[in-house]
C-alpha cells in the first residue's frame, strides 16, 4: 500500500488533508473566502454529490477528493546538487519519494496533494499539476518546503528555515515511480 493512501486512512490527517484540499482548490478557482468550519459540516459538503444544491441554492464545493478527475503520483526524486546559503554547491546523494494524489476538472491540471518521504522526514505538500509541471509547498513554519518539478522531469527543491534565515537548494531530476 503507497504511503499516501496509509496517510489517508488515518483520522486526524484525512480531516487534515480535507480541510486543506477544500481550501486550496477554493483559493484557485476563484471560490470565495474560505471560512472556518467545523468537522460535521466538512463531512457533509465532502460526501456531497457535486451536482447537488445546499438548501441554501449554494453549490457544494469541490475538494481534490470529490473532483471528477483522480489520479494518483509516485515520483522518484534524486538531487545530484547540494546548494547552501551562499557557499556554492557541491555533489549530493539526497531524494525522496513523492506519493500523492490530485483531482480536478481535467487530466492536464490538477490539486495536488503530496507527501515527501525521504530519511530526514516525511513532509506534507500541497499544489497544483499543470500540463505535467508540478508546484508544491508545504511543511511548517520552522521549515517551508517547495518542490518544482518541469514537464521533462527536471527538478528544483528548496527548505526555508525560519532560523538564521537560512536556505538549502537541491537540483535534481524526479522519474515516475516504478
Amino acid at each position: 500500500m503507497s504511503i499516501w493512501k496509509e496517510k489517508k486512512q488515518g483520522a486526524g490527517d484525512r480531516s487534515l488533508c480535507r480541510w486543506l484540499g477544500v481550501g486550496v482548490l477554493a483559493l484557485c478557482l476563484g471560490a470565495g473566502p474560505v471560512s472556518a468550519q467545523d468537522d460535521a459540516i466538512t463531512d457533509d459538503i465532502i460526501e456531497d454529490d457535486p451536482g447537488d444544491v445546499h438548501e441554501d441554492g449554494a453549490l457544494p464545493q469541490m475538494t481534490v477528493e470529490t473532483a471528477p478527475v483522480q489520479a494518483d503520483v509516485a515520483l522518484n526524486c534524486a538531487f545530484a546538487t547540494e546548494c547552501y546559503e551562499d557557499e556554492g554547491c557541491q555533489d549530493s546523494g539526497f531524494g525522496f519519494l513523492l506519493d500523492g494524489h490530485g483531482g480536478g476538472l481535467d487530466e492536464a491540471t490538477l490539486m495536488m496533494e503530496a507527501m515527501i518521504s525521504s530519511e530526514a522526514g516525511d513532509v506534507f505538500l500541497m499544489g497544483a499539476r499543470d500540463a505535467g509541471a508540478y508546484v508544491l509547498s508545504g511543511g511548517g513554519f520552522d521549515a517551508r518546503h517547495m518542490l518544482t518539478i518541469g514537464a521533462e522531469g527536471a527538478a528544483r527543491y528548496t527548505v526555508h528555515y525560519a532560523e538564521g534565515p537560512q536556505v538549502i537548494s537541491y537540483l535534481g531530476r524526479c522519474e515516475v515511480a516504478e
